[in-house]
Protein backbone atom coordinates (compact mmCIF):
# COMPACT_ATOMS: atom_id res chain seq x y z
CA UNK A 1 0.00 0.00 0.00
CA UNK A 2 1.14 3.51 -0.56
CA UNK A 3 1.48 5.85 2.62
CA UNK A 4 -0.81 7.74 3.36
CA UNK A 5 1.73 10.82 3.78
CA UNK A 6 1.76 11.07 -0.17
CA UNK A 7 -1.96 12.21 0.52
CA UNK A 8 -1.80 14.91 3.38
CA UNK A 9 -1.39 18.20 3.71
CA UNK A 10 -0.93 17.87 7.32
CA UNK A 11 -0.33 14.60 8.39
CA UNK A 12 -0.82 15.75 12.39
CA UNK A 13 -3.64 12.81 13.21
CA UNK A 14 -5.71 12.71 16.29
CA UNK A 15 -4.81 16.22 17.51
CA UNK A 16 -6.31 19.05 19.10
CA UNK A 17 -5.45 23.14 19.28
CA UNK A 18 -4.89 24.97 22.25
CA UNK A 19 -3.52 28.04 22.63
CA UNK A 20 -2.32 27.65 19.12
CA UNK A 21 -0.06 24.47 20.28
CA UNK A 22 -1.02 21.20 18.15
CA UNK A 23 -1.31 18.14 20.92
CA UNK A 24 -2.67 14.57 20.95
CA UNK A 25 -6.02 13.99 22.50
CA UNK A 26 -5.25 12.51 25.64
CA UNK A 27 -5.65 8.61 26.53
CA UNK A 28 -9.34 7.20 26.47
CA UNK A 29 -10.42 10.32 24.46
CA UNK A 30 -11.48 10.14 20.30
CA UNK A 31 -13.15 12.34 17.91
CA UNK A 32 -16.38 11.65 17.14
CA UNK A 33 -19.29 14.69 16.15
CA UNK A 34 -22.20 14.01 15.17
CA UNK A 35 -22.53 14.79 11.44
CA UNK A 36 -24.27 18.38 12.07
CA UNK A 37 -21.18 19.74 14.49
CA UNK A 38 -18.74 18.21 11.84
CA UNK A 39 -20.09 20.65 9.03
CA UNK A 40 -21.66 23.42 11.46
CA UNK A 41 -19.05 24.08 13.95
CA UNK A 42 -15.60 22.66 12.52
CA UNK A 43 -16.33 22.84 8.62
CA UNK A 44 -17.76 26.32 8.81
CA UNK A 45 -15.09 27.91 10.99
CA UNK A 46 -12.38 25.89 8.48
CA UNK A 47 -14.06 27.90 5.69
CA UNK A 48 -14.36 31.18 7.76
CA UNK A 49 -10.56 30.63 8.62
CA UNK A 50 -11.72 30.66 12.64
CA UNK A 51 -10.08 28.63 15.81
CA UNK A 52 -11.23 25.33 16.11
CA UNK A 53 -10.60 23.15 19.68
CA UNK A 54 -9.65 20.27 16.98
CA UNK A 55 -8.00 20.72 13.23
CA UNK A 56 -8.47 17.71 11.14
CA UNK A 57 -5.69 16.80 8.81
CA UNK A 58 -5.94 17.85 5.29
CA UNK A 59 -6.15 15.22 3.03
CA UNK A 60 -5.20 16.32 -1.12
CA UNK A 61 -7.20 14.26 -2.85
CA UNK A 62 -10.17 11.25 -2.40
CA UNK A 63 -8.71 9.18 -4.86
CA UNK A 64 -7.43 7.07 -2.23
CA UNK A 65 -7.92 3.54 -1.09
CA UNK A 66 -9.71 3.15 2.23
CA UNK A 67 -7.80 0.95 4.15
CA UNK A 68 -4.44 4.36 3.33
CA UNK A 69 -7.21 5.74 4.66
CA UNK A 70 -7.73 4.77 7.41
CA UNK A 71 -5.01 2.87 9.11
CA UNK A 72 -4.45 -0.84 10.67
CA UNK A 73 -6.53 0.16 14.15
CA UNK A 74 -9.34 2.97 13.04
CA UNK A 75 -12.68 1.89 11.89
CA UNK A 76 -13.53 5.61 11.18
CA UNK A 77 -11.63 8.75 10.48
CA UNK A 78 -11.87 12.52 9.65
CA UNK A 79 -10.75 14.97 6.76
CA UNK A 80 -10.72 18.08 5.22
CA UNK A 81 -10.00 18.16 1.53
CA UNK A 82 -10.46 20.61 -0.92
CA UNK A 83 -12.98 21.02 -3.64
CA UNK A 84 -11.61 19.18 -6.70
CA UNK A 85 -11.76 21.30 -9.49
CA UNK A 86 -13.75 18.77 -11.85
CA UNK A 87 -15.99 16.52 -9.63
CA UNK A 88 -16.86 13.35 -10.38
CA UNK A 89 -19.41 10.91 -9.44
CA UNK A 90 -16.62 8.09 -9.12
CA UNK A 91 -13.46 8.27 -8.06
CA UNK A 92 -10.52 5.64 -9.02
CA UNK A 93 -8.14 4.41 -6.57
CA UNK A 94 -5.11 2.16 -7.17
CA UNK A 95 -7.20 -0.87 -6.21
CA UNK A 96 -11.11 0.62 -7.49
CA UNK A 97 -13.25 3.15 -6.94
CA UNK A 98 -15.53 5.31 -5.15
CA UNK A 99 -19.34 5.36 -5.99
CA UNK A 100 -21.71 7.58 -5.17
CA UNK A 101 -24.66 5.16 -3.95
CA UNK A 102 -27.17 7.65 -1.80
CA UNK A 103 -29.18 11.10 -3.22
CA UNK A 104 -27.66 14.23 -1.58
CA UNK A 105 -28.71 14.59 1.71
CA UNK A 106 -29.76 18.44 2.82
CA UNK A 107 -28.47 19.26 6.34
CA UNK A 108 -29.93 22.36 8.81
CA UNK A 109 -27.86 24.17 11.05
CA UNK A 110 -30.76 24.31 13.72
CA UNK A 111 -30.00 26.18 16.45
CA UNK A 112 -26.20 26.29 15.94
CA UNK A 113 -26.29 30.02 14.70
CA UNK A 114 -25.78 29.05 11.18
CA UNK A 115 -28.91 29.71 9.73
CA UNK A 116 -27.70 31.54 6.60
CA UNK A 117 -25.45 28.00 6.12
CA UNK A 118 -26.84 24.24 4.67
CA UNK A 119 -24.92 21.53 4.55
CA UNK A 120 -24.94 19.12 2.00
CA UNK A 121 -24.18 14.95 3.13
CA UNK A 122 -22.94 12.82 -0.30
CA UNK A 123 -22.39 9.08 0.40
CA UNK A 124 -19.80 6.80 -1.48
CA UNK A 125 -19.23 3.47 -1.33
CA UNK A 126 -15.51 1.60 -2.01
CA UNK A 127 -15.83 -0.89 -4.79
CA UNK A 128 -12.82 -3.44 -5.54
CA UNK A 129 -11.77 -3.57 -9.38
CA UNK A 130 -12.90 -1.83 -12.56
CA UNK A 131 -15.61 0.17 -12.78
CA UNK A 132 -18.73 -0.79 -14.06
CA UNK A 133 -18.10 -4.47 -12.35
CA UNK A 134 -16.38 -3.94 -9.39
CA UNK A 135 -16.81 -5.84 -5.98
CA UNK A 136 -18.94 -3.58 -3.30
CA UNK A 137 -16.94 -3.55 0.19
CA UNK A 138 -17.77 -2.09 3.62
CA UNK A 139 -16.02 1.15 3.29
CA UNK A 140 -18.48 3.99 3.06
CA UNK A 141 -17.10 7.86 2.21
CA UNK A 142 -19.26 10.49 3.66
CA UNK A 143 -18.27 14.37 1.94
CA UNK A 144 -19.85 17.03 3.68
CA UNK A 145 -19.98 20.28 2.24
CA UNK A 146 -21.59 23.99 2.84
CA UNK A 147 -23.55 26.07 0.55
CA UNK A 148 -24.22 30.35 0.75
CA UNK A 149 -22.07 32.87 0.83
CA UNK A 150 -23.86 34.98 3.32
CA UNK A 151 -22.20 36.02 6.67
CA UNK A 152 -22.43 33.38 9.62
CA UNK A 153 -22.15 34.19 13.58
CA UNK A 154 -18.19 34.11 12.97
CA UNK A 155 -18.53 36.94 10.47
CA UNK A 156 -19.62 39.87 10.05
CA UNK A 157 -19.53 40.29 6.11
CA UNK A 158 -19.87 37.60 3.30
CA UNK A 159 -17.34 35.34 1.52
CA UNK A 160 -16.86 35.32 -1.67
CA UNK A 161 -19.16 33.47 -3.73
CA UNK A 162 -17.30 30.57 -4.19
CA UNK A 163 -15.27 30.25 -0.79
CA UNK A 164 -18.07 28.71 1.17
CA UNK A 165 -17.88 25.09 -0.86
CA UNK A 166 -13.99 25.40 -1.37
CA UNK A 167 -13.40 22.53 1.59
CA UNK A 168 -15.25 19.57 2.28
CA UNK A 169 -15.29 17.61 5.34
CA UNK A 170 -14.81 14.00 4.97
CA UNK A 171 -15.56 10.88 7.51
CA UNK A 172 -14.50 7.39 6.23
CA UNK A 173 -15.72 4.23 7.67
CA UNK A 174 -15.36 0.68 7.69
CA UNK A 175 -19.06 -1.10 8.82
CA UNK A 176 -18.70 -4.29 10.32
CA UNK A 177 -21.01 -7.58 9.37
CA UNK A 178 -22.73 -6.68 12.74
CA UNK A 179 -24.20 -3.31 11.61
CA UNK A 180 -24.81 -4.62 7.85
CA UNK A 181 -26.85 -7.13 9.59
CA UNK A 182 -28.68 -4.75 12.26
CA UNK A 183 -29.22 -2.49 8.94
CA UNK A 184 -30.84 -5.28 7.05
CA UNK A 185 -33.21 -6.26 9.96
CA UNK A 186 -34.16 -3.13 9.88
CA UNK A 187 -35.19 -2.21 7.27
CA UNK A 188 -36.82 -5.83 6.99
CA UNK A 189 -38.91 -5.02 10.30
CA UNK A 190 -40.30 -1.45 8.20
CA UNK A 191 -41.40 -3.62 5.50
CA UNK A 192 -43.38 -6.21 7.22
CA UNK A 193 -44.91 -3.09 9.13
CA UNK A 194 -46.16 -1.35 6.49
CA UNK A 195 -47.35 -4.64 5.14
CA UNK A 196 -49.39 -5.14 7.93
CA UNK A 197 -50.63 -1.45 7.72
CA UNK A 198 -51.65 -2.01 3.95
CA UNK A 199 -53.64 -5.27 5.25
CA UNK A 200 -55.82 -4.08 8.53
CA UNK A 201 -57.20 -1.38 6.14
Amino acid sequence: HISIKKYLMDISTQRFAMNGRSMRLPPGFRFDPDDEDLVFEYLAKKVLHRPMDFDLPELRSCNVDPWDLLGEKNKEVYYFVKKEERERKGRETLSGYWEECEEEEVMESGDRGCNHLEGRRKTFAFYIGKRPRGTITPWIMYEFRLISSRATRWSLSPLPRGEVGKWRAVKVVVKEENDAEVEEDEQASDESDGEEVVQSR
